[in-house]
């Protein structure tokens, strides 16, 4: 018998309603290609009024050229999309505008030189009635969608000297302003500490109540789990399955569909250093002064050698404002004790951290980490070019050999060394910049949001190689705005609250709770 809408629990009641409704937007068999290689192979997706949709695979499944075709930035080799049934026909990004489809990028779209303001509003300004700009009206408006975000900077802050996730946020705000019916969100967290995720997740679903369809692209699984109503999984190209989530058990389950075999997480034993190692890095007192206040305010800490230690703590609270200041690149006036092993150290350059075994990856690859025109061979020698065998001569064949163990090692999958690393995934350029400091046999390892934008099978690649090294003796600091990853990998997490230390957890006494109850104000 078939049930009624009344015998119908809620969820499956959710279910049938949109299984039901019109799509708000659907792509039939879409295939496109580029320089004769496939990114897509006649793919099926839709999503629906008040649904939240989806879509997983590893870099270079084609999760993005997916969107993007949605989005009008491409258009398909082949296939069609309709928009509430009908068929259309995008030619721009403006096409899609027009249709009610807005896109989050994960890589940002922003002007440097202009305030967050006229970031929100460039080329869709609230205008007087006379046709000028209404600065009053567009400031207003601002400060009540990244009011929503919890978005702490003011407004009129020139958007070059924020934070990465703090630029994110504002991506985010765009998106909201334009009002869309269907908002395409490609890693809107990725930069966001687990607090101001889940400020996101609570507009999500504010967002899907009103009856948006919303598509979320996260290698944050806990946040598909938490948010979607159904997931696709795409793997090289090609569609793998649509499911509702409730037939998916496990994020295992969804990671070895993802890869196509099975998948097992590498996790970090209790105990695995002993409490009487060697410190490696003391800190006393250390004081970052800000132009009104300090930005970090009188921390203390130590690490020991082989030790993975934690940095936690919300946008702003002074993560990764510690780890400028031990290799020597802070902006602020720096007070306080850092010891490296028995010796105080007062880094002036990166030259002096790297000559004392010093390695720093940065949280925004493209910018700081890599040199996107050049080649993997290049990008991967340089920092230990000088530890070749034959310096200052540029002995190809050792160069060569080197390269293609670290890159083995760390498994970055590229074509030849000669491959521009702009053409590589995410996951792969960031294995790459980790793989290129380990090639210098650093003693500390400082990584600033090692994971960010990776999918979950390099993130699993890039936790074996950081704990494998720890294992060797390699002592980490690691800053990250995800909780899960810091509870991973870490020995100890040290949690930060507005640039003051609020306590150091140990491996045993972890828990999601308590880093978020000392993380917040």
């Amino acid at each position: 018998m078939t049930p009624n809408a009344s015998s119908l629990d809620p969820p499956l009641l959710q279910q049938s309603v949109l299984a039901s409704a019109i799509p708000l937007v659907a792509a039939k068999r879409v295939s496109i290609a580029f320089n004769g290689s496939p990114a897509l192979t006649e793919v099926d997706f839709d999503i629906r009024p008040g649904e939240v949709h989806a879509l997983a695979g590893e870099n270079g499944a084609g999760k993005s050229s997916l969107m993007k075709i949605l989005g009008g930035l491409y258009l398909p080799d082949t296939g069609s999309i309709d928009v509430a049934g009908v068929p259309v026909h995008f030619s721009t990004t403006a096409d899609a505008n027009e249709a009610g489809i807005a896109i989050i990028h994960q890589e940002l779209n922003l002007v440097d030189s202009l305030s967050v303001v006229d970031n929100l509003f460039l080329g869709q300004e609230i205008t007087t009635r006379f046709g000028f700009p209404d600065h009053r009206a567009m400031r207003a408006k601002a400060i009540e969608v990244l009011a929503q975000l919890q978005f702490k900077p003011s407004p009129e802050a020139l958007v070059g000297a924020l934070r990465i996730g703090e630029k994110q946020l504002i991506e985010i705000a765009k998106a909201l302003l334009a009002d869309a019916r269907v908002l395409i969100m490609d890693e809107p967290t990725s930069a966001l500490s687990d607090t101001e995720a889940h400020a996101l997740a609570g507009l999500v679903r504010a967002l899907r109540e009103r009856g948006m369809g919303i598509v979320l692209i996260s290698h944050r699984l806990h946040e598909v789990f938490e948010l979607a109503d159904r997931v696709t999984v795409l793997r090289d190209g090609r569609h793998i399955a649509t499911l509702p989530m409730s037939r998916v058990e496990s994020a295992e389950q969804l990671v070895s569909m993802m890869i196509g075999k099975n998948f097992v997480a590498p996790h970090r034993a209790s105990g695995e250093v002993r409490a009487a190692a060697d410190a490696m890095i003391d800190v006393r007192d250390l004081t970052l002064h800000g132009e009104h206040r300090p930005v970090v305010d009188g921390v203390s800490f130590d690490v020991r050698r082989g030790e993975v230690f934690g940095l936690s703590g919300l946008l702003g609270a002074g993560k990764t404002e510690i780890l400028e200041a031990l290799y020597g690149v802070s902006p602020y006036r720096v007070e306080g004790v850092i010891e490296i092993g028995a010796e105080r150290r007062a880094f002036k350059t990166p030259a002096d951290a790297v000559e004392a075994g010093v390695a720093f990856v940065t949280e925004d690859r493209k910018k700081d980490g890599l040199i996107v025109e050049q080649s993997v061979e290049a990008n991967l020698v340089l920092p230990s070019l000088a530890q070749v065998e034959g310096f200052p001569l540029y002995r190809q064949r050792v160069i060569a050999r080197r390269v293609a163990a670290q890159a083995k090692a760390s498994n970055v999958k590229y074509s030849g060394a000669s491959q521009p690393v702009a053409t590589l995934s995410g996951g792969n350029q960031q294995k790459l910049i980790i793989g290129k400091w380990l090639m210098t046999q650093p003693a500390i390892l400082l990584l600033d949001e090692p994971t960010r934008g990776v999918d979950v099978a390099a993130k699993a690649e890039i936790y074996s190689q950081i704990l494998q090294a720890a294992r060797s003796g390699l002592t980490v600091v690691v800053a990250s705005s995800e909780i899960d990853e810091l509870m991973l990998m870490c020995d100890r997490i040290l949690v930060l609250c507005d640039g003051r230390a609020r306590g150091v957890l140990e491996r045993e006494a972890f828990s999601a709770d308590e880093l978020i109850k000392l993380a917040s104000p």
